[in-house]
């Protein structure tokens, strides 16, 4: 199993991204998502496919998990630029969930089984 816990780069909510975000916009945040994972390069995945479970925690106004998939998903594609998961499709990732809870400050763990 691999863990990750990174501070959250930018709250997000898909109902934000939904409402018509511009298309730049997105990508500045995806882009900021991919760039927090790059500390783990070093981590690698081997054997396939796996499952992927984000925790979001959240100091004030916690976000419903399915308003955090937005996140998850520029978290996903991070995991693959930065070569700790090689592909996101079912062969790879036969699951991919989301938590939220209260928490101390605003951050992500990455679950990887």
């Amino acid at each position: 199993m691999i863990s990750i816990t990174i501070p959250i780069p930018e709250k997000v909510s898909t109902n934000k991204i939904y409402a018509g975000t511009h298309w730049a916009q997105r990508k500045k945040i995806a882009d900021l998502y991919h760039m927090s994972l790059i500390e783990h390069k070093g981590h690698k995945v081997t054997e396939y496919p796996v499952e992927i479970t984000y925790i979001f925690r959240f100091k004030t106004k916690p976000l419903d998990s399915t308003n955090c998939m937005f996140m998850a998903k520029c978290l996903e594609d991070g995991l693959i630029k930065n070569g700790i998961i090689e592909d996101d499709s079912y062969q790879h990732v036969s699951f991919t969930g989301a938590y939220t809870q209260k928490g101390t400050s605003d951050e992500v763990t990455i679950h990887i089984i």
